[in-house]
């Protein structure tokens, strides 16, 4: 019977362990670091919906170059648009929670609409095309370039001008590199 009694509390200790690093990872794995741009867009849609019923997405791109190798970024910039308010909503993702919003003025824009291709597999893409030189950092913007939605990527060498690389964002295919600013 004691030894019942043991194995009843040993199971239970285990299953309460097993329960509170469960909990600790679901805690952690909710507060990403780094987002994808399709993340950070997840996020702010939420708020912009809440904002304007009619909000649609018109830029997209990781603050000031901060984006990791794999397409990554502790902080995104989203503008959406609402016709009927006209007026853009300028939100700021950061660390997987609303930085700031801001209510901007009304600029008419085409909508990045469709189901564009994440940062990940921009980057994979924009790789074949940077050159093996030490890169300073990243830039990733997305837009529609008269009805054509594009990836921008851009990467910064430690000397020398930068390399772009764009995408077309719905197919992931090559439409052009440049270089320059």
């Amino acid at each position: 019977m004691l030894v019942f009694g043991v194995v009843l509390m040993r199971g239970g200790a285990q299953e309460s362990e097993e329960k509170s690093i469960t909990e600790v990872t679901t805690t952690a794995t909710s507060i990403k670091v780094e987002l994808t741009a399709r993340e950070a867009f997840r996020i702010a849609e939420t708020v912009a919906r809440d904002w304007a019923s009619d909000a649609v997405l018109v830029d997209l791109s990781n603050f000031r170059g901060s984006s990791l190798p794999d397409g990554r970024a502790v902080r995104w910039k989203l503008a959406f648009n609402s016709v009927s308010m006209e007026k853009e909503l300028e939100i700021h993702v950061s660390r997987g929670k609303i930085l700031q919003k801001r209510e901007e003025k009304y600029k008419e824009r085409d909508v990045i609409g469709g189901e564009w291709i994440d940062t990940p597999q921009a980057m994979d893409i924009a790789f074949k095309y940077f050159e093996e030189r030490p890169i300073k950092n990243y830039w990733l913007g997305i837009g529609n370039n008269k009805g054509t939605i594009i990836w921008y990527v851009k990467c910064d060498y430690d000397e020398g001008v930068p390399t772009w690389v764009d995408i077309n964002a719905l197919t992931g295919k090559l439409i052009k590199t440049r270089e320059g600013y």
